[in-house]
């Protein structure tokens, strides 16, 4: 029988079983798209986000100034991406802080400190004051004249109608009243917030009001003591507001009995000489100083009044740099944060104040990043080598930066060693006890509030600002806040400066004699957390005071804060800009770039002995706008696993199936009817990948328009997936030869599979350090070979190119040669090599039912050409027998044997229990020989090794002239075999087993179908034809199984007891078909092992 047909018989056969167990049909399909379900349900809410393209603030250099480094560490922490180009991109502008609030102060003060103007003015204004004291000082107001009311109110005065339609006044005695002359110099009582009932009811009012009569007055009285107090305020404030300024300047000299031409001039001096005063205070008093002390609030708002601050945007410590970094950064300072706890110097001060900073900074979640951000700027060491004049001189230029910030330190102490001086100025000056006095004139108030109109600034804000009396005497509707409570809090502000800088260590650089002594003292410096960096200067000479013309230095810091220095670029490509400040920015968070930035300036500075004006700015490049897909990212890992996985449960029932065969002596027992072992793993492999092709199939049809792979090709992703099944239908293969029980071999197959691809983790952990030959040796596992394809495709996709026919030869990995196609070959390889050691071990070591071939079977000519055609027996064997113990019977006359048994040996390893001992016997043609014996006598054995399902521990055996050992592939080819237990395929009905093994012996259909006919009805069941096998009883197996035995014209037909287990009425019919048979066919040769029950 060809090949072919052997092939087209067994997928028949496979398939049928097959279809008939939907149940597991089902499962092989469905299964391996149960993960991925889930899969595309997690990219159903994962969609990628289109980024836009990223630009970064400069970062200054301490170059630049103190305010802007400072700036650019605090405000550049996170190193924000934004959409829009920054403001420090532009040309002729570097700083990005413009809005904040520090920096447009000091531009304001800048301003206000460069205008001579403005300080002359206030010389002027000055002398104005001791010119308008002397004047005053002669002024007499009871030589002065009083004024008619209704001549100081503007001209479309409101005070009239006020007091006829708001306080019911009749019109005559409005009028009346208008009418009255006022002396201007008892006007300041009636503004003060004094008791104005007292006032106007009583006696003194004539001080104020020259009357015409005494009706006037009475009038005048009865009327105003009627009025409420807050009637009379409201009346007082709109008759304030009525006032006219410059009717009122114009009267002052003729009210208080002054030169008039002396006071004009002096009052148009002294308006010119305030204006550029009160332009300036105008501006001040719009600035955003006086908006920051109000809006600005760093007790309940520490971060955000900072920020604004420093920065004039809000830097959120839990964006996505913090979220992103800041648990690596804490795993990363546990073990030295533990250290610096136990040291006994964890700062470069020990006072409370500074110990309970930085427990509270250290405690803090919100200030912990901030914290060890800028701890190794404010409290490390930076140690250099060797402690020269030369270096000693590059050093204190480098350490300029740090003296600006001492500066401030010292600032703060000379405010805290003048606050008494300065205290005594503001409370009780002569100078300014002076103008709170001209303040309170109504006279000269006018004067300033008409000179500060529109500005904000009037004088009764001015004189609430010089307030210096009782909280208790503070006049209502004055602000609660004045001088003393600026002074203070300026006062307050230098001590907590004093205080924090005494924290920190500004004398930042310390010399060591070598670099061994450098690193001796760094690593001590480490482990307390107050290590910045090292400095080695070479090739200078400590003898030598001159400073050479070129000068080199090497930076040494923790390895923690920068990069490793054979690092160019990332291996793996990645949409995402390395924009993180902490896992990409090492040189800029770690103070590479700051120290390099002071040390340069150094340099320069003693070698020109100039100072370099410019400041340095680092601008990092803006990033083109990309999609940024996380699943896709997590994929890239997690991809392999899920690939894995998805056909675990299919290895497990290949196994399975293959064990089970073997197990059950199917596989045996096929062989044994003339099925070549090649056609039997064949069918197999076709069998079981074609489940696993359409489970790939719908695999990449879930994978691309589920949008897990978006971009790539799904014909390169189907070809990827077959190949992969076919390894692993080759891999099953090769698991299966090292078990004999079928549920064992599921259990473990699973588990082995899965364990074959646990190297790909231990891969892609060290994937920066594998080459390209460990790769390859590590994809001699085709799972491992199958995950490096996954890798590769990944990879593409987060590229948004995704796995193309044109791009399969190259890898996504930039200098790496393992690329998609190698792994897609390496897969094949890896088929190639698990059949190949399933051929080999099976043929080897078959197993409890099989013989074994010598290991060098493969270069044997017979293995590959087949053994000749032997004789019926070979001659030496019928006289070794004739010559043995006359015990034996002679063989019968002209009789030849067809079976020839020598010294038949078989010992079970389990146990070390002897089955057959030395037999030798001979079975001849044209008889039915019965072979009895008791329990455990050998019969089934000897059988079992004349069929070659057991391997004989020593002796042979011939069967027309073949020599068991070695020709059982040409020996099945005339063997019949009716086992002691039924060996059917439960899912197959009568008729599929007759037509099975009649095909399988090599008669054509047209005999098959006739020899299916006359079968059926010699056992006696034409009842059953198309009954699965599962369903007979017993005996009708036991039917079956000698039918089988018999098709297909087998010349020797061995039954091992077909009549075992039966009813009475089927062992006589058993019996009689087996002489009906051999009477029919004489050519058979029948050997029946079977018991006699007596």
């Amino acid at each position: 029988m060809s090949l072919l047909t052997q092939l087209r018989l067994l997928l028949w056969k496979n398939f049928t079983l097959r279809r008939r167990q939907k149940v597991r049909l089902l499962v092989e399909l469905v299964w391996p798209l149960f993960l991925f379900f889930i899969l595309v349900s997690v990219r159903s809410t994962n969609n990628p986000v289109y980024k836009s393209q990223c630009h970064y603030l400069n970062k200054p250099l301490p170059s630049a100034g103190v305010l802007p480094w400072l700036q650019g560490m605090l405000c550049n922490m996170q190193n924000p991406c934004v959409s829009f180009p920054t403001p420090g991109e532009a040309p002729g502008q570097v700083n990005n802080f413009d809005n904040s609030t520090v920096t447009k102060v000091l531009v304001e003060v800048q301003s206000l400190l460069a205008d001579p103007a403005l300080f002359s003015s206030v010389k002027l204004i000055s002398e104005d004051i001791g010119r308008w004291t002397s004047v005053l000082q002669n002024a007499n107001p009871a030589a002065g004249q009083s004024i008619p009311l209704y001549s100081l109110l503007r001209t479309n005065e409101t005070f009239s109608e006020y007091l006829t339609n708001n306080l019911s006044v009749p019109n005559t005695t409005t009028v009346s009243l208008m009418r009255t002359k006022v002396r201007l110099g008892q006007l300041p009582a009636v503004s003060a917030n004094g008791d104005l009932r007292s006032l106007l009811c009583g006696p003194s009012v004539d001080r104020i009001l020259d009357f015409n009569s005494t009706n006037q007055k009475q009038e005048f009285q009865n009327i105003t003591c009627s009025l409420t107090a807050n009637q009379l305020l409201q009346a007082r404030q709109v008759f304030m507001q009525n006032l006219d300024n410059m009717k009122l300047l114009n009267a002052l000299p003729q009210a208080l009995g002054l030169n008039r031409l002396q006071v004009t001039a002096l009052m148009g001096q002294t308006s010119a000489h305030i204006a550029p005063l009160m332009t300036g205070m105008s501006n001040f008093r719009s600035s955003v100083l006086l908006s920051a002390v109000e809006t600005l609030d760093f007790r309940s708002d520490p971060f955000g009044s900072l920020s604004q601050l420093m920065c004039g945007t809000d830097f959120n410590l839990t964006s996505r740099a913090a979220v992103r970094s800041a648990s690596t950064e804490s795993d990363q300072q546990n073990t030295r944060a533990a250290t610096v706890n136990n040291s006994t110097t964890t700062s470069t001060n020990t006072s409370d104040f500074c110990r309970n900073l930085t427990d509270t900074l250290e405690s803090t979640s919100g200030l912990r990043l901030l914290w060890r951000t800028f701890r190794p700027f404010l409290q490390g060491k930076i140690l250099y080598t060797p402690d020269t004049n030369v270096t000693r001189s590059i050093i204190t230029e480098a350490n300029r930066t740090f003296d600006a910030l001492a500066k401030v330190g010292d600032l703060a102490e000379a405010w805290l060693q003048n606050e008494d001086v300065l205290w005594a100025f503001f409370n009780n000056g002569t100078q300014i006890n002076t103008l709170r006095a001209l303040l309170k004139n109504p006279v000269l108030a006018a004067v300033l509030d008409q000179q500060l109109e529109d500005s904000g600034l009037s004088s009764a804000y001015i004189s609430s600002f010089l307030f210096n009396g009782p909280e208790s005497e503070r006049p209502a509707g004055m602000p609660a806040s004045d001088w003393r409570n600026v002074f203070n809090a300026t006062s307050g502000a230098a001590q907590q400066i004093i205080q924090i800088l005494a924290c920190f260590d500004l004398d930042k650089f310390k010399g060591v004699s070598t670099e061994a002594v450098l690193v001796e003292q760094s690593s001590k410096l480490l482990s307390q957390d107050r290590f910045w960096a090292g400095l080695v200067f070479t090739d200078l000479d400590p003898s030598d005071p001159r400073t050479p013309p070129h000068i080199r230095y090497k930076i040494r810091m923790d390895i923690e804060e920068t990069e490793r220095t054979d690092k160019i670029k990332e291996r793996s490509w990645s949409p995402l800009a390395r924009d993180n400040p902490f896992n990409d920015l090492h040189y800029v968070r770690g103070g590479f770039v700051y120290l390099q930035d002071m040390v340069d300036r150094g340099i320069i500075k003693v070698q020109t002995g100039v100072s370099q004006p410019l400041g340095v700015y680092a601008q990092q490049m803006p990033y083109p706008c990309y999609v940024d897909d996380a699943f896709l990212r997590s994929l890239t890992r997690s991809l392999p696993l899920y690939m894995t996985l998805a056909w675990i449960f299919s290895v497990a029932l290949i196994v399975k199936g293959v064990v089970q065969e073997k197990e059950a002596r199917l596989k045996e027992t096929v062989r044994m009817m003339g099925l070549k072992s090649s056609t039997y793993w064949l069918s197999w492999a076709i069998s079981s990948t074609l489940p696993l092709a359409v489970s790939a199939a719908l695999l990449t049809i879930i994978l691309k328009y589920g949008k897990v792979l978006r971009y790539s090709d799904p014909s390169v992703i189907f070809v990827f997936l077959l190949v992969f099944c076919v390894a692993t239908v080759m891999q099953c293969f090769f698991i299966s030869v090292f078990f004999s029980r079928a549920n064992l071999a599921a259990a473990c197959g699973g588990l082995i599979y899965f364990l074959l691809y646990l190297p790909h983790v231990l891969c892609y952990a060290w994937r920066d350090v594998l080459g390209f030959g460990a790769k390859i040796a590590t994809s001699l596992l085709s799972c491992v070979a199958f995950g490096y394809g996954c890798e590769n495709f990944s990879r593409y996709e987060e590229q948004g190119i995704g796995i193309q026919w044109s791009n399969i030869r190259v890898s996504p990995q930039e200098n790496d040669r393992y690329s998609f196609i190698v792994s897609i070959f390496m897969m094949l390889f890896d088929a190639f090599i698990y059949w190949m050691l399933t051929w080999y071990i099976e043929n080897v070591f078959p197993g409890q039912y099989g013989i074994p071939k010598p290991w060098y079977f493969p270069f044997t000519s017979s293995y590959w050409c087949g053994t000749p055609v032997g004789s019926d027996a070979h001659p030496d064997l019928l006289h070794e027998l004739e010559n043995q113990s006359g015990y034996l019977e002679k063989p019968p006359p002209g009789m030849k044997p067809g079976v020839c048994i020598r010294n038949l040996v078989k010992v079970y390893k389990t146990g070390n229990k002897l089955a057959v001992d030395g037999l030798s016997l001979d079975f001849y043609q044209d008889h039915i020989t019965s072979f009895l014996g008791h329990n455990g006598a050998g019969k089934t054995t000897t059988m079992s090794i004349l069929t070659g399902l057991f391997a004989p521990t020593s002796g042979t055996a011939y069967i027309n002239g073949y020599d068991i050992r070695s020709d059982m592939d040409t020996i099945r080819t005339h063997l019949g075999m009716c086992p002691q237990h039924n060996v059917l395929f439960n899912d197959l009905t009568v008729e599929e087993h007759i037509y099975f093994y009649a095909r399988l012996k090599g008669r054509s259909s047209k005999e098959v179908k006739k020899e299916i006919d006359q079968m059926i009805r010699d056992v006696g069941l034409p009842h059953k034809r198309k009954d699965l096998v599962k369903n007979l009883s017993g005996g009708m197996q036991r039917k079956l199984s000698v039918a089988i035995a018999f098709v297909g014209g087998s010349n020797v037909v061995i039954l091992d007891e077909p009549t075992a287990g039966v009813d009475p009425y089927v062992f006589k019919y058993l019996w009689f078909k087996l002489f009906f048979y051999i009477y029919i066919y004489i050519y058979i040769y029948i050997y029946i092992y079977i018991y006699i029950y007596i």
